[in-house]
């Protein structure tokens, strides 16, 4: 039997070790993903706030941006994860968690799977060092959303719009960006001294404004990845992420998800939509993709007592069936334990959430009006941090115990 005083000091000397390994965190985006363009980044501010989190926790952590295909099948992007995992292990020692947002929650899934088998010759062996999975917003069970958009009208839209768009990059610069320079000249007419910030300003400023070769190069290629490869879509439906979850068996690590519940439209919040020009156009999207998020039903398995205490902690009403982010139906992002439910829409969780809290940081996609600002921001990002070294440091005591 070990004293007592040994094994005080070897806990010690764990927790000392705890602090002095270099936790790995990779983002993974989701639909329609990317890492940045130009100084528009899909992950706005998390990386600031997961490093800040750290250093108050006492920990190094380096944070790790997944490159992804914006549409592709969810077998091809968890390639992508696992090259990146191999790519991290190599590069130091230490713990690697995984978060993904939306979609990427799902390539996180399949990427750790052992078994599963993706297009990739990149060994990755280091299953061991994977200790956390946190899944954001993303559709375990499906969202009707992509039902529809597996339609023939649906992949109409995409398939056009992203023809047209790739058509007017390739244009050339010199005309394209006098267009885009009256139009936005235009849109400031109603705004001239700039009072208040809305998206246009975020896309404008951070990747229109500086439309360079290689930018415009860059661009095209992602659009066409869009109107080349559309295997996603069906693979999020509610059939298609049933089989997912039917190949995919619970990993052995600690996992847990961040929900989301979006304010549902309303008259009153279409009325506000009227004082900016980017919500007036995009307000009755979100209210059409909100609808379609309720249509079909799901096969999402009944709440745990444990899931509803911990989405009730702040004294928030249980998600119904019909309650989703804009984008995927709340009950299909509940998957494993709940670290956060918040009172927000599918991009407010990852820094786009500008205009709903008047902040003049980012710029607000999706007008839900949803109560999300700086304050929920740092708290959720908070949380997820804390979970983390919580796993890592308990993950070291339970080695030291062993020894």
């Amino acid at each position: 039997m070990i004293p007592k005083r040994t094994r005080e000091w070897s806990y010690r000397r764990k927790l000392g070790l705890l602090s002095a390994r270099t936790h790995h965190v990779l983002l993974i985006p989701g639909f329609f993903g990317f890492g940045k363009f130009g100084e528009l980044s899909y992950f706005s501010g998390v990386k600031e706030a997961i490093e800040a989190s750290f250093v108050a926790l006492g920990l190094t952590v380096t944070v790790t941006e997944v490159p992804t295909l914006p549409m592709a099948s969810i077998r091809l992007r968890a390639a992508r994860v696992r090259d990146t995992l191999a790519a991290v292990s190599k590069s130091a020692p230490g713990p690697i968690h995984l978060i993904g947002h939306s979609t990427g929650g799902l390539d996180a899934r399949l990427a750790i799977a052992p078994t599963a088998s993706l297009p990739t010759s990149v060994p990755f062996e280091d299953y061991d060092r994977v200790q956390t999975l946190v899944t954001v917003c993303a559709p375990h069970y499906g969202t009707p959303v992509a039902t529809y958009f597996t339609r023939p009208t649906g992949r109409f839209l995409i398939r056009t719009l992203g023809r047209y768009l790739v058509f007017m990059l390739e244009r050339g610069r010199v005309p394209l960006k006098l267009m885009l320079r009256l139009g936005y000249l235009a849109l400031r007419v109603r705004d001239p001294f700039r009072k208040h910030r809305n998206a246009f300003d975020e896309l404008y400023e951070k990747l229109l404004s500086d439309l360079s070769e290689a930018r415009r190069l860059e661009l095209a290629t992602f659009l066409r990845a869009v109107v080349d490869d559309q295997s996603l879509l069906f693979q999020l439906t509610p059939a298609g992420c049933d089989l997912l979850n039917a190949c995919t068996a619970e990993p052995k690590i600690a996992y847990a998800s961040v929900v989301a519940r979006a304010t549902p439209p309303s008259l009153r919040n279409a009325w506000r939509s009227l004082r900016d020009l980017y919500a007036q156009l995009m307000f009755p999207v979100y209210a059409f993709m909100h609808r379609i998020a309720r249509r079909d039903a799901l096969g999402n398995p009944p709440l745990s007592a444990l899931q509803q205490l911990q989405l009730g902690q702040n004294q928030l009403s249980l998600p119904l069936r019909a309650d989703s982010d804009g984008v995927v139906p709340t009950l299909s992002q509940v998957w494993g334990p709940v670290l956060y439910f918040a009172q927000a829409d599918h991009l407010d969780v990852v820094g786009q959430f500008g205009l709903s809290s008047q902040a003049a940081a980012t710029g607000d996609w999706i007008p839900s009006y949803s109560p999300f600002g700086p304050e929920q921001f740092s708290e959720l990002w908070s949380t997820v941090a804390r979970f983390i070294a919580g796993v890592a440091a308990e993950a070291s005591l339970t080695t030291g115990a062993e020894d």
